[in-house]
């Protein structure tokens, strides 16, 4: 997404946050700030600490501090020791806080109601599809920035990281008694110097030095047309479910256009379920035979995404 592009679509999100109320204590129709009610949504669904609030609304804990202290003080809040730790403390709504709680889910309930009864049932659905991928993104984004993830080209020393992950991940998934795919491959402990080619790049994703997994991108092997094969996707356990792999398909793609391909092949298992749907996802249509000469006659699900 181009610059002009992002700057569009937070244009966007900041009209979204305004006509929400996210701006104004009069929109939760009780004289609460957004982030006081947001701490009543929040305590309803359990008791919580200082630290656990602050981690699920995405604000510093000294916030999250002073705005408790002045709901326990105006009765919203009831403050409660734990039983295993007595330093420690979890905080839960008192019968006046629950009321508060019940008349913002009442008027939010009805402003929303106000809103999708101007959109067709498909849009609704729409939105809520569109909502939701959104906040995913959002929340993944977040969590890499914390992890201060960075991706970069792969480097000499990262090859035994690498070859690792892959190996572990045949394992993890159960498939690594196939022939025919990527784990024999004979390049798997020289993946920096495979992709030194030209056509070819590698990018490893790193968090405090540590390799959390990579994607390649190479001309596809036997094919005459401008095509690239995404190549050895694969991510360490701990990096799985937080939109890493997204990011790397994302960037590799990219690159792929840079680099002038006008196709991107690629090979998989059917055992890999959660791949293959993000594969989907990005655009990738299956075929009924694989392409080009790549050796993987393991694999059994072929897919390409147009780049032009």
């Amino acid at each position: 997404m181009d610059l002009s592009q992002i700057q569009t679509f937070r244009a966007s999100l900041r009209e979204l946050v305004r006509e929400l109320g996210m701006l104004s204590r009069k929109s939760s129709g009780t004289g609460l700030s957004p982030l006081q009610s947001h701490i009543l949504i929040e305590l309803d669904k359990a008791p919580l600490g200082v630290t656990e609030l602050a981690r699920k609304l995405g604000c510093e804990k000294a916030s999250i501090s002073r705005t408790i202290r002045g709901m326990t003080e105006n009765a919203l809040l009831e403050r409660r020791q734990d039983s295993q730790d007595g330093r420690a403390s979890t905080f839960c709504l008192t019968p006046q806080g629950t009321s508060l709680l019940a008349q913002i889910e009442e008027n939010a309930n009805r402003f929303i109601d106000q809103a999708l009864e101007l959109a067709s049932e498909r849009e609704c659905r729409d939105f809520s599809r569109a909502i939701q991928g959104l906040n995913s993104a959002l929340k993944n984004a977040r969590s890499q920035r914390e992890q201060e993830i960075v991706i970069t080209e792969i480097a000499p020393d990262d090859n035994g990281a690498m070859a690792e992950i892959i190996r572990q991940s045949f394992r993890d998934n159960k498939v690594d008694h196939l022939e025919g795919v990527s784990l024999h491959d004979p390049e798997l402990n020289n993946l920096y110097q495979t992709y030194q080619q030209p056509g070819s790049r590698y990018w490893v994703a790193r968090a405090n030095r540590r390799v959390l997994g990579g994607v390649g991108i190479a001309p596809l092997a036997g094919s005459a047309e401008k095509t690239c094969e995404m190549q050895k996707l694969f991510l360490s356990a701990n990096a799985l479910g937080t939109g890493l792999g997204r990011r790397l398909i994302a960037l590799s793609l990219q690159e792929a256009r840079r680099l002038g391909y006008d196709y991107c092949y690629l090979e998989t298992l059917s055992e890999l379920q959660s791949a293959v749907q993000l594969y989907e996802k990005f655009g990738f249509e299956y075929l009924e035979t694989p392409q080009g000469n790549t050796g993987h006659g393991g694999c059994d699900l072929f897919m390409q995404l147009k780049l032009t």
